[in-house]
């Protein structure tokens, strides 16, 4: 393994210590004074739009003269059993409990905000900030470990040992996810706040009497564990092993490139390619035998899925990953994709869900599959069709990827699909991000506001001006419609021709039967005054099918794109006036403007 270990490097004569120092106590101090400048204005919104709604909510009684009777209330309404009070089962749950009877089902009665909880290895007193009671006020609370599911009921074990069955209409599974490195999910040994609070202080004491932590595994969860050791006990030698060739490698380069240099100038030693074997609580085993040794060791390689419960009568619709297999309508799928018989009232979200190639297992993932799920029971419901995912949540084949990785408590990595921002704008992001999200699983008005929002304008950025990373090889291609008959149009194929640098977008002319079949798929009418993409966010056409094509070109055309921002009718009446005179202007394509091709252009048109 390679491991290296990089030294503290030395100030510039130029930058006395003290003045270094006292840089770092006023860029910390700006960064906590920021978050709570920001939270205390969060705050007293948050206060005006409770009064707000709870003088709209008396107004509106007294215009009804009499509140519902309690006969009204008991009225039958579909019960619905959410399984899992993080995030996706919370999402669900505050979509849902005003149109049905839903029952909110947990091992424990309290929510934890888990991009969070590093830092209770070193300030376990955060755990006020990061957690709260579960809701009860709009649904009901079951506190118990679910052990089975059926498709009508499930079956929990209470604090007592007792079990309890649960009948449903309709039953919405976001089980979570397990973790190796103790505390950092919580178990049924935590059942209260209390009892979590005792194994934070535990574990927090234990890491303040070691010399040397070591640390398995590479991504973010290991980076900011890391992070936030170093930050708290600069002394402690903290060493951290990874199988990848950089850190966070399922998120952008820059990502990996920046937390390993900020873990290094602090004197982190990073071993690369280096596969563990098998972990004991001081010391990990590589592949090949080297032993390496320290006075914690935090396995931080993955969290499985927490689906013991579904091993039972789901054992043939959990996938290797012992993941729960699912329809695009995240319903439970057969091994061949297929809808699993019986199953069609059970909806998976989350970390038990088996994503799509290419998802991340997030919070913010999670709650989009809730979107989704939530979505679908409604439509099940009402006999409507169904949302496919995770088209239904954003409007487009590929779903946002936003998260935030801590670098201690005043840095850290904040991306938004491509774009990667680090520094002390991250920091204040993670901590605005924390107090909405516990803020909005309380169900207190200025948190759903504005994470309803953010949802909102992460779909939009995502289709318009930063669209997710590029699909994999494998995934679908990207096919333009054109006039086959239009001189123009046909110059424009041959312009990606040859500046379609990773020859994604394929070819098909508008009147051929495979261009009608494509129309007719996707919804669309046969329409020869535009071109029309079809890629991994749905068709487009007219300008901003123009503008797409020509993302995937290199500069300076891609740059065009940035026009994608100007109001799409302004954008679209230029488009026709050119589409309008297209054929006087630049004349028919009679064949004499064809060019010699390369089998592998040729491979590029759909013609049959």
């Amino acid at each position: 393994p390679t491991g290296r270990r990089a030294e503290k490097p030395s100030l510039p004569e130029t930058a006395p210590p003290s003045f270094m120092s006292t840089f770092s106590i006023l860029r910390k101090g700006s960064v906590d004074a920021t978050c709570g400048l920001i939270i205390t204005l969060l705050s007293v919104v948050d206060v005006a739009l409770l009064l707000v709604l709870s003088l709209s909510q008396t107004v509106a009684s007294l215009f009804k003269g009499v509140t519902r009777s309690s006969s009204d209330l008991l009225l039958s309404r579909p019960s619905v059993v959410v399984v899992g009070g993080s995030f996706s089962g919370l999402w669900a749950q505050r979509a849902l409990s005003d149109s049905y009877d839903v029952t909110l089902v947990d091992f424990k009665d309290y929510f934890e905000y888990t991009p969070g909880v590093l830092r209770l290895f070193v300030q376990p007193s955060w755990l006020s900030r990061l957690s709260g009671p579960l809701p009860r006020r709009r649904n009901k609370l079951v506190v118990g470990e679910v052990v089975a599911v059926h498709p009508t009921e499930i079956t929990l074990r209470t604090a007592d040992g007792e079990e309890a069955q649960i009948p449903f209409d309709y039953l919405l599974l976001g089980c979570g996810s397990s973790y190796a490195a103790a505390p950092v999910k919580a178990s049924p040994r935590e059942p209260d706040l209390p009892s979590r609070r005792r194994s934070w202080e535990e574990a927090a004491a234990r890491l303040a009497r070691a010399s040397s932590v070591l640390i398995a595994g590479g991504g973010p969860v290991a980076v900011e564990l890391a992070a936030e050791v170093l930050d708290a006990y600069p002394s402690v030698s903290v060493t951290l092993v990874t199988s990848g060739t950089s850190l966070c490698s399922g998120l952008p380069a820059a990502v990996g490139e920046a937390t390993a240099r900020w873990l290094e100038l602090r004197g982190a030693a990073l071993h690369y390619s280096s596969r563990v074997e098998s972990v004991r609580p001081d010391s990990v085993t590589l592949v090949g035998g080297q032993v390496l040794s320290a006075d914690i060791v935090y396995p931080c390689m993955g969290a499985p899925p927490a689906s013991a419960p579904l091993e039972g009568s789901l054992a043939s619709q959990l996938d290797e990953r012992r993941r729960l297999r699912l329809t695009p309508q995240l319903q439970p799928a057969e091994q061949n994709g297929s809808p699993a018989s019986g199953w069609s009232r059970v909806f998976g979200m989350g970390d038990v869900a088996s994503l799509p190639a290419g998802e991340l297992q997030l919070g913010h993932t999670a709650e989009l599959n809730a979107h989704v799920a939530a979505e679908n029971m409604r439509r099940s419901a009402a006999g409507r069709p169904l949302e496919e995912y995770p088209r239904g949540a954003v409007g487009c084949e590929r779903s946002p990827r936003v998260f935030c990785v801590s670098l201690g408590p005043h840095d850290g990595v904040v991306a938004f699909n491509g774009l990667v921002l680090s520094g002390a704008v991250a920091a204040v992001t993670k901590r605005i991000l924390e107090w909405t999200k516990v803020a909005a699983c309380a169900e207190r008005p200025v948190g759903v506001a504005f994470w309803k929002f953010g949802d909102a304008a992460s779909a939009w950025l995502s289709m318009t001006v930063l669209p997710p990373p590029p699909p994999a090889p494998h995934e679908p291609k990207v096919i333009l419609l054109f006039d086959g008959v239009c001189l123009l149009c046909s110059t424009f194929v041959h312009f990606l021709l040859d500046h379609n640098a990773d020859q994604r977008i394929h070819f098909c002319a508008l009147q051929s039967e495979p261009g009608k079949d494509i129309l007719t798929r996707h919804g669309l009418p046969l329409d020869v005054s535009t071109v029309v993409l079809i890629d991994e966010c749905g068709a487009h056409v007219r300008s901003s099918a123009a503008l797409r094509t020509l993302r995937h070109c290199g500069a300076p055309y891609c740059f065009l794109y940035a026009l994608a921002a100007l109001p799409r009718p302004l954008r679209d009446f230029g488009y026709r006036m050119v589409a309008a005179s297209r054929y006087r202007l630049f004349g028919k394509d009679d064949g004499s403007a064809c060019r010699r091709m390369t089998k592998a252009m040729r491979a590029r048109f759909l013609s049959t």
